[in-house]
């Protein structure tokens, strides 16, 4: 078993364990975790359609969790954020989506180029997860689902010292924020165009 899917499966337990599982319930049901695994869940989670406003809680979490990171701060999700309650469905998804995720990556991934993944490059990542994220905070549709995957690629990879995984990952963000910036862009013409009308 890699070292993520060992992780997953932790994970898996915790959660099926727990009842009504808030944003930041589920940060501390990750205990110790590392930050790549914090981040992993919720970019899996962000992957999922939910109810209005679950998409942006959800970027909003993980812009607090990178912050935190690149402060030398514990992770922690307090006031509305932290509060949000998780559906049961949305977590049941996440658990299977990430045990699919790592079987994947497990079976393609091995330790290469780790200069990618050692601790002297985790704030250059956390500083682009925080710049993917901040356009999934708007409540625009579709946005979310390329980006987060780009950011579950980067973790896993992370997490199994894969830094070729690493640039797939961020190449997979990149393309995600490009298709946010031109749906952003669109969201704009659009209501200029109502209400120029």
């Amino acid at each position: 078993m890699s070292p993520v899917e060992a992780r997953v499966a932790a994970i898996a337990e915790r959660v099926s364990q727990a009842d009504s599982i808030t944003a930041g319930k589920l940060v501390e049901l990750l205990g110790n975790a590392s930050y790549p695994m914090v981040i992993l869940v919720l970019s899996v989670l962000n992957m999922i359609p939910g109810p209005p406003g679950y998409g942006g809680t959800i970027a909003l979490a993980i812009i607090t969790a990178t912050i935190a990171r690149l402060l030398g701060r514990p992770l922690r999700l307090g006031g509305w954020i932290g509060r949000r309650v998780l559906p049961e469905r949305l977590l049941d998804r996440m658990v299977r989506q990430m045990q699919w995720l790592a079987r994947v990556i497990a079976g393609i991934s091995r330790p290469r180029l780790r200069q990618l993944t050692g601790p002297g490059s985790e704030r250059l990542t956390g500083a682009f997860i925080l710049l993917v994220s901040l356009p999934m905070v708007l409540p625009i549709p579709f946005i979310n689902a390329v980006p987060n995957t780009g950011i579950a690629v980067i973790c896993v990879s992370r997490i199994n010292r894969d830094g070729l995984g690493v640039l797939l990952g961020g190449v997979i963000a990149l393309v995600g924020l490009a298709i946010a910036g031109f749906a952003i862009w669109g969201a704009v013409m659009l209501a200029r165009s109502v209400l120029g009308s």
